[in-house]
């Protein structure tokens, strides 16, 4: 189950089984070669129609399919159209050949295409469970009440080396939105006795299948990123805290409060009122920010124009430019209960137009260079925070797609602009 997915190891196994399967069934199928390479040449031709139809016309995913998804998605139809015609024309040896290797063509394919967006790190996650244990809160409940400073702050003797991160249940006491388990981390300096007022992210994953807030520390390796900040700074990092705004992986209640979901009451009501119950956390707009990656970047620059009095920074990664389900038609008959009206106050470039000027709010906007669908929207949703008054920088990942290779860069890039921001690192 904690097998890695993403292991170069891992791949080549299965590259190499699939392999050896292809070159045995061509040796003792060598009679019908003409009718195989015939079989791989259309099958190639439907996995690419697939691909384009799937990905670019119908966009079932939402995302433009990479290259290697078009390629790998070519190879295993034109390996199972191979191992159609071992079954079809094969004796019993040869039918057995192409029966087993049907799988391992899927597989191989499948694990390309994880490997090149990042997905499920492990096949725990891939069967959507997760081996996030449930999060210890630290035992001091007397902070300090000094806000962490890195002028004044002194990391204690005894203080853990990494951080801790572990699933939490925030219920939606005001929204009654159905949530699944959040995922918190704490930094090193949030563990020590009287730890300090530390300021606050809430970071959100993307929609869509296998979305969850454990895709933030699994594929995002969020963990990790924050440990290396906090160990640049002497223990000091934001407690990110990664509740559910979706309720299940595939819906998409696009943080408004509307027929599918009172999302956005669940993320500035329930959300931020649990955290301040249980967390050692510095109060005032300007030491809470709100991030997420695709559509929890969406969600970002939506809560961002709409509640700067809750959070004075946003982090929008690979966000769309406002709520969005299939398209205009579908996202106002289902979100919004037909009610044009609505969707139009609910877009945040027409908000942040009319509720300028935004003095005291920044924003972090970022996208993968190569992604060609939401990288433009970093300087449209870039220009209209500008005009509003906001101070924004720009960021593109180089050679980043929209995956969760860019989403964590950029997210650790943004949580270390925060940082600067709030005074727990020091200006560049």
């Amino acid at each position: 189950m904690t097998i890695s997915l993403l292991s170069a190891h891992t791949l080549l196994a299965s590259y190499a089984v699939t392999g050896l399967l292809t070159v045995v069934l061509l040796i003792v199928t060598r009679r019908s070669w003409r009718a195989l390479l015939i079989a791989a040449a259309v099958g190639a031709g439907v996995g690419v129609l697939l691909t384009w139809w799937l990905g670019d016309v119908i966009d079932v995913l939402g995302v433009a399919p990479t290259s290697v998804d078009r390629v790998w998605v070519a190879v295993a139809c034109a390996l199972l159209a191979v191992a159609v015609v071992g079954l079809v024309r094969g004796r019993a040896l040869t039918k057995g050949i192409a029966a087993v290797l049907v799988p391992a063509a899927v597989l191989s394919a499948g694990l390309a295409v994880n490997r090149d967006a990042g997905l499920f790190p492990t096949v725990t996650e891939a069967l959507g469970q997760s081996h996030i244990r449930a999060l210890r809160l630290p035992d001091d409940r007397h902070p300090s009440g000094q806000q962490a400073d890195v002028a004044h702050w002194q990391a204690p003797a005894d203080m853990p080396r990494t951080g801790r991160y572990g699933s939490v249940t925030i219920p939606g006491s005001v929204s009654r939105f159905p949530a699944r388990p959040a995922v918190v981390y704490l930094p090193p300096a949030a563990l020590v006795e009287h730890a300090p007022m530390l300021p606050v992210v809430v970071m959100l994953s993307g929609q869509g299948p296998g979305a969850a807030p454990a895709n933030i520390v699994e594929a995002g390796r969020m963990a990790s990123r924050l440990d290396a900040l906090a160990a640049e700074h002497h223990g000091l990092a934001p407690i990110v805290v990664m509740p559910d705004q979706l309720g299940e992986a595939t819906r998409n209640p696009m943080c408004v409060d509307g027929p599918l979901g009172d999302s956005a009451t669940y993320l500035t009501r329930d959300v931020p009122d649990w955290v301040r119950e249980h967390l050692h956390v510095a109060a005032g707009p300007s030491n809470w920010a709100i991030s997420g990656f695709s559509q929890g970047g969406t969600c970002a620059l939506q809560l961002g124009a709409t509640d700067p009095d809750l959070f004075g920074s946003w982090i929008d990664v690979s966000g769309q430019l406002g709520p969005t389900l299939q398209d205009r038609s579908d996202t106002v008959a289902r979100g919004f209960g037909g009610d044009e009206r609505a969707y139009e106050d609910a877009q945040p470039l027409r908000i942040l137009q009319q509720d300028a000027p935004y003095s005291a709010s920044a924003a972090f906007i970022a996208a993968g260079a190569d992604d060609h669908r939401y990288g433009p929207n970093v300087q449209r949703v870039a220009a209209a925070a500008e005009a509003a008054g906001v101070q924004v920088t720009a960021h593109l990942v180089p050679d980043g797609g929209h995956d969760w290779h860019t989403a964590g860069h950029a997210l650790q890039e943004g949580v270390a602009w925060f940082m600067r921001r709030t005074g727990l690192a020091e200006p560049r």
